[in-house]
């Protein structure tokens, strides 16, 4: 089965909580071909999801909090749903 925008988002947003990932790390646990990866990275950057830092010389990818509070929204919804099917 396909993932939706918002699956994807939301693995990515999880990805990047947290201590943050490099490119190479979100598109392994988001499941992602690089291609991919970066149209979301970018997407997610211009909209303040999440934003980019430098550790040990690479750079990584973090969720802001606009990104945390949409996992939280995503999370409490998904719960209220849980069990429908």
């Amino acid at each position: 089965m396909r993932r939706s925008r918002v699956e994807v988002v939301a693995d990515i947003l999880r990805a990047t909580n947290g201590v943050g990932a490099t490119k190479t790390q979100i598109v392994y646990r988001a499941n992602l071909n690089f291609k991919l990866a970066s149209r979301y990275l970018r997407h997610l950057l211009e909209k303040g999801y999440i934003e980019e830092a430098e550790r040990d010389g690479k750079k990584i990818y973090l969720a802001t909090q606009k990104g945390q509070a949409f996992l939280r929204r995503l999370f409490e919804l998904t719960q209220d749903f849980d069990g429908l099917i």
